[in-house]
């Protein structure tokens, strides 16, 4: 006779969210993701996978991270990113493919809208369920499973709540009551555009009070993100289309084709979002509820992590089921959870934290904060001071 599978119920549809669910249903629970969406549509521009989250990846399913090798730019170890300044001189070359060699675990610039694919794909190669416009609208936690009520009118136990619903997490809003995110002071307008380019394999471009990243994904194409200063509020209202046109006009002077890169995107493709992030908590479970990626550990874009930690998570909280849950069928969430929690609190915080002072420096607004972001990057040869640092990972290693 079969035993009885452990049930979890993930909470988001999103990186994060799907992540787990894949992780979650391999290392063999019974798996159902939640999603508020009525279906899952183009997911923005791009993201990079650094070798932390690929390595992450890998550790759920050998097959997720052939997927997303073949569906992005996998980085070569001599591979360069421009640093460059507005007038377009080269302040550095940044050695971005030694992040990922030797030890072989590349990087991969890759649209967002392709990780969410290969991982839709995995999901249901795991055999989880995925339920689209549904919304969980009460839960009861204690020491035991966890009691359900959601949009459809429907109630169902789960032995695990996994809420990966973001940084606005209703979830995490009940467990830890810290209030709103906090506004990082830029905003953010990105696209993809293809083309030929003069930086086929990517660049950084500098101004007062902007910065604009670009990075390969597939045939020619390159994803873009433009940080700009501004008060909270100001870009968002604009729109997508007039934000485009806005960031054309505020970056004029600047190169030509980097002026050409924003202006060719398509209007339809372009997202716009004010930055923000939270202060980091130590407090990530009660009972057999759990915070994972954005919902645990929401975090400035400036170090391009918060995919990455969201893989990570998924692949530490599997590791610590299969072990304390799974195997065997012990079913010790309480052990499980608290050895997810120590393992992932310490690190995402320091990496929030180092992104939140990556940004701040970034944005350069003012001659003297410009010059000093500039400098930085000429003398160091790089843009993140602390990316090497934090892409050196594995799922087997402790919190630090």
């Amino acid at each position: 006779m079969t035993a009885e599978r452990f049930t979890a119920t993930v909470v988001g549809g999103g990186i994060g969210g799907l992540a787990a669910a894949a992780a979650l249903a391999r290392c063999g629970l019974e798996v159902t993701v939640v999603e508020r969406a009525p279906s899952f549509g183009p997911a923005g521009s791009g993201l990079m996978l650094y070798p932390n989250g690929v390595a992450a990846a890998d550790a759920i399913s050998s097959r997720l991270g052939r997927r997303l090798r073949a569906a992005g730019h996998v980085i070569g170890p001599d591979e360069e990113r421009v640093l460059l300044n507005a007038s377009g001189r080269v302040l550095a070359r940044e050695k971005i493919g030694r992040l990922g060699w030797p030890d072989g675990t590349p990087s991969i610039s890759i649209l967002r809208t392709a990780v969410q694919n290969a991982l839709i794909d995995e999901v249901s190669f795991a055999g989880a369920e995925v339920r689209m416009g549904t919304v969980v609208c009460e839960y009861e936690a204690g020491r035991g499973p966890v009691s359900l009520r959601l949009s459809d009118g429907s109630t169902h136990c789960a032995d695990l709540l996994v809420a990966a619903d973001g940084i606005w997490s209703s979830v995490r809003e009940r467990m830890v009551a810290d209030g709103p995110p906090r506004y990082c002071g830029y905003t953010s307008v990105r696209s993809h555009t293809p083309g030929d380019w003069p930086w086929p394999q990517g660049f950084v471009a500098n101004g007062n009070g902007v910065q604009i990243f670009a990075a390969p994904v597939a045939d020619g194409t390159l994803y873009w993100t433009a940080k700009i200063t501004a008060l909270s509020g100001t870009w968002p209202q604009l729109g997508p289309e007039a934000a485009q046109r806005a960031l054309a006009e505020l970056i004029a002077g600047w190169p030509a084709a980097i002026v050409r890169l924003i202006t060719e995107s398509d209007p339809a493709d372009v997202a716009v979002t004010d930055v923000h992030d939270r202060d980091p908590v130590s407090r990530w479970v009660e009972g057999r509820v759990v915070l994972l990626g954005d919902a645990a550990h929401p975090m400035a874009p400036a170090l391009g992590q918060a995919a990455n930690m969201a893989f990570e998570d998924a692949a530490v909280l599997a590791a610590e089921l299969r072990t304390h849950v799974v195997d065997g069928g012990r079913g010790d969430f309480d052990t499980a959870l608290r050895a997810y929690q120590q393992r992932r609190v310490e690190r995402t915080a320091r990496v929030a934290l180092l992104s939140r002072r990556q940004g701040l420096l970034d944005q350069g607004a003012g001659a003297v904060r410009s010059l000093v972001r500039n400098t930085a990057m000429s003398l160091r040869g790089r843009k993140d001071a602390a990316l090497h640092e934090v892409t050196r990972w594995a799922v087997s290693a402790s919190a630090a």
